[in-house]
């Protein structure tokens, strides 16, 4: 699954993204795309206390004064809180939490300010799902069965540059969006952070799918049962889309207070630019130029 996330071999893209969610879903600007915010300037200030965009000493909103760091919600602070992002190791307790309580989890973890792990978690959910998926699966299948092996390390590096790349273009689109549409006030850099953990969910869901498609197949290749597993991958791919769908609904109808209608037809828009128009569009291009093969050739 690509954003807020979404395919089983590429996270729930872009929410989805695809990827992506209730009131700030952090998963909308992996990179401050501040020319979509339209009548706002990049490095435009928000006020935290209703989201409004800062002009003043006041908020034309809420009335309350403008702080000094009112500007660190904005698009232009999201350089520095990608950089200033913890490198927490300690994963597991918040992969737990997703699987038990998936929207409560990812709500609470983008109001918590002193959570800010989410840059290193996605890194390590979508960096292993693509491993798994295109690295780790296909040698195994070709050690157990004696065929050739179809690993390869160029596609999780592609895919890897088209998923950051399709976040960059679709949160802040899902940004304004969302907020159009929403009743409650957030920031660009809270709706980030939502979708970040969108789409580490999403590939928390395709690390499930590609394991079960692996037994699956091993089980039937093993016994001969009289099985399609190409209709069995059809059904894990179907029931993938199915579960980032509800959960990026969810988060979005809390995030951002809206109505059950409004938070299905978001998400349903979203996640059919994400997978129908800009990650096919931008992994025809990321092969076309080869981006594997040149990072490749760079880093050695």
């Amino acid at each position: 699954m690509r954003n807020g996330c979404l395919t089983p071999n590429g996270p729930a893209r872009q929410f989805v993204t695809p990827c992506g969610h209730d009131r700030r879903i952090a998963a909308r600007g992996s990179t401050g795309f501040a020319v979509m915010a339209g009548t706002e300037a990049a490095g435009s200030a928000f006020c935290v206390n209703c989201g409004t965009a800062l002009q003043g000493k006041f908020c034309s909103g809420c009335g309350a004064p403008a702080a000094a760091d009112q500007d660190e919600q904005g698009w232009s602070a999201l350089s520095s809180e990608f950089l200033s992002s913890r490198r927490d190791n300690s994963f597991f307790p918040v992969v737990v939490s997703f699987l038990i309580h998936p929207v409560d989890t990812i709500i609470r973890l983008t109001d918590d300010p002193a959570y800010r792990s989410h840059w290193a978690f996605l890194t390590a959910m979508v960096g292993f799902q693509l491993t798994l998926a295109y690295v780790i699966v296909p040698k195994l299948v070709a050690a157990l069965f004696n065929i050739p092996s179809t690993a390869s390390s160029a596609t999780v590096v592609t895919n890897e540059v088209v998923q950051y790349v399709g976040m960059a273009i679709l949160t802040p689109i899902q940004y304004y969006v969302c907020r159009a549409l929403g009743t409650l006030p957030r920031s660009p850099m809270s709706y980030v952070k939502l979708c970040v953990l969108s789409v580490s969910y999403g590939s928390m869901v395709a690390i499930a799918v590609t394991l079960i498609g692996f037994a699956t197949g091993f089980a039937v290749l093993k016994t001969q049962a009289d099985i399609d597993l190409s209709v069995v991958w059809q059904l894990l791919t179907l029931t993938t889309y199915a579960v980032v769908l509800v959960f990026v609904s969810a988060s979005h109808k809390r995030f951002w207070g809206m109505s059950w209608p409004v938070a299905i037809g978001v998400t349903l828009f979203v996640g059919a630019m994400s997978w129908l128009v800009v990650y096919p569009a931008l992994t025809a291009l990321a092969e076309r130029a080869d981006v594997a093969g040149t990072l490749g050739s760079v880093l050695g």
